[in-house]
Order: C-alpha cells, then structure tokens, then sequence
C-alpha cells in the first residue's frame, strides 16, 4: 500500500489532467434514470464500451455493496494512457462511494471520488438491462457551469451495435450530445502483480496519516524506479 501510494503521489498532477469529462456553461442537464432500478442486479463488473472524452484503455467498473453497512462503491479500473504511449503496462484503480439521495428513485445516485475537489457528483443509470448492457451519466457543478461525462457499458469486451446506437440515441434525447464518445480499447489487457510500482491504488484510504507518512519513505524507492527510465 505504500508503494502504490507514492505512486500516485508522484503521477498527481498526470492523474488530474484526466478526468473524461467535457465542461459547460449552465447547469447539469437533466437526465432521467431507469425505472424500478435494481442495484442487486446491477453490482459486479461492467467493462467500459465507449466513455466521454478519454485515451485510456482497459476501462472496467466495478460495483461492490458492503454486506456489513450495506454501502456502495464503484471501482473504475483503467490503463493509463501517459503510461501507455511510453510502453509501461500499468494498472489504475479509482475507488469512489455511492449513496442514494432518494430511495424512491434508486437509479439516481450521487458518487464521491477522493481527488475531487468539487465533492459529489449526480450519478444516473439510465439505460440498461442488467445482463448485456448499461449506461451511466455523471454531472457536478463547478463555478459558472458543470462538468459532465457518460459511459456505455457491457457484461462482455464488447457490445454488440444496437445496443450501443440505442444508448447513444437515448442520451441524446436528454439534451447530451453523444459525440463526446471515446471508444474503449480492451486489447492486451493486462493484470500486473499487487507488488509492481505501476500497480496504482486510489481510495478514501489513500491520503489518511498513515499513509502520507509511508510516501514519505517510499519515494527514494519510486525515484529510483523512473529513473532507469529516463
């Protein structure tokens, strides 16, 4: 956990120049969510199909539920593209929470990430089936707008086109324009060992006491890594 720690310690200013979201004027658009959304039908792993405005590669999510507290969390997982365009193969976890506002309306959450610095964000289903295919709208507001992004998912690598163009046609009748599209690279997609330094952890752990305090031992270590790099 240090090592991972530091690492992200060291890429800080990569990792927040990457969000895969496209800014506006105004306020978020209203998007509707699913009806009668079943979250315990929706949890487990969704790979990332197409997603707003992003080069990276190997995008995953996946949506876990405490059995202790009943809470919620998503794991995005990616490669890198910075990592990726110098040849290193790298894992990228972001680890966020989800609540639900209003239980009459399940399908419409809000999501807290560690580095965002806006806070919470609206997070809405709304599109999928629960077996092929799903869809995702985020949207927070910031100063004089908002910021926004969408992910087209599927249970598979691959999503067959119907499903995608049906996704696409409904995010657009909300006022979202869906040409904001990245498609999602899953080729040679590669899961390294917990102990590689380009194995990177981010969580609501990530910054406690403990482990700023670790990075501070560890950065000789990481220093050392890059350079053989360079």
């Amino acid at each position: 956990m240090a090592i991972k720690t530091s690492i992200v310690m060291v890429f800080m200013v990569w990792l927040a120049g990457v969000h895969c979201h496209t800014y506006y004027l105004g306020s978020c658009p209203r998007v509707d969510p699913v009806n009668d959304f079943d979250m315990s039908k929706f949890l487990g792993r969704w790979y990332v199909i197409q997603k707003f405005s992003t080069a990276s590669s190997c995008w995953t999510y996946d949506f876990v539920r405490n059995k202790t507290d009943d809470s919620l969390k998503i794991v995005q997982s990616r490669d890198h593209v910075a990592l990726d365009t110098v040849g290193l193969d790298n894992n990228y976890r972001y680890t966020g929470t989800l609540d639900v506002p209003d239980l009459n309306r399940p399908g419409f959450m809000r999501v807290r990430f560690p580095m965002s610095l806006a806070g919470k964000a609206d997070y809405v289903v709304f599109s999928t089936d629960y077996d092929n295919y799903a869809a995702i709208y985020s949207c927070q507001s910031i100063l004089f707008g908002h910021r926004r992004s969408a992910s087209i998912l599927s249970r598979r690598p691959t999503l067959d086109q119907p499903y995608i163009n049906k996704i696409r046609t409904k995010l657009d009748s909300f006022g979202v324009d869906p040409h904001d599209f990245s498609i999602i690279d899953h080729t040679d997609c590669k899961t390294l060992p917990s102990t590689s330094l380009l194995n990177v952890e981010v969580n609501q752990n990530t910054f406690s006491t403990g482990n700023v305090i670790n990075v501070a031992k560890d950065v000789g270590k990481t220093v050392d890594f890059f350079a053989q790099f360079l």
